[in-house]
């Protein structure tokens, strides 16, 4: 089992964001189509919920829960690691909604693993509300690829 601080998680979700930050970026210069620009606006939303979440905090606590150490199990069998969810350079719209997804689903689990440890309160506070916001996006994000309008 790894140790990792909740600073080296935000790190992981950024790396994600900005593969997805270049792919709408192609995409918007390339598609007429208005399902792939309103889902690139829903998925650009995104990371601003995590930064809503942790603006709610003073600094001291932003600074004091970024060092909190947790506990990572990084070969998790019950679905992807964080560390593997990837987005093709030419990814479809399916594929980026598919990795938006597993990205949830593993940040989800993340996050519940994160409450299940003995950490202060401020931070199983934070990872319960992130918790609740990567659980509606992975419903929002479902029932948009059941639509299919891709």
């Amino acid at each position: 089992m790894a140790v990792v601080t909740v600073a080296d998680v935000l790190k992981e979700a950024e790396r994600f964001e900005h593969m997805l930050r270049d792919y709408y970026a192609r995409v918007s210069e390339r598609t007429t189509r208005e399902g792939v620009r309103l889902l690139a606006d829903y998925m650009s939303r995104h990371r601003a919920r995590i930064a809503e979440a942790l603006d709610r905090l003073s600094g001291a606590q932003v600074r004091r829960i970024f060092l909190a150490p947790l506990r990572y199990q990084p070969q998790d069998a019950n679905g992807p690691r964080l560390e593997s969810v990837e987005l093709p350079r030419q990814a479809t719209a399916a594929e980026v909604l598919d990795a938006a997804i597993a990205f949830d689903e593993c940040l989800i689990r993340l996050y519940r693993q994160v409450v299940r440890q003995p950490v202060d309160q401020e931070v199983k506070e934070l990872f319960e509300s992130l918790i609740r916001r990567e659980e509606r996006d992975e419903i929002e994000l479902k029932k948009i690829k059941a639509m299919d309008y891709f």
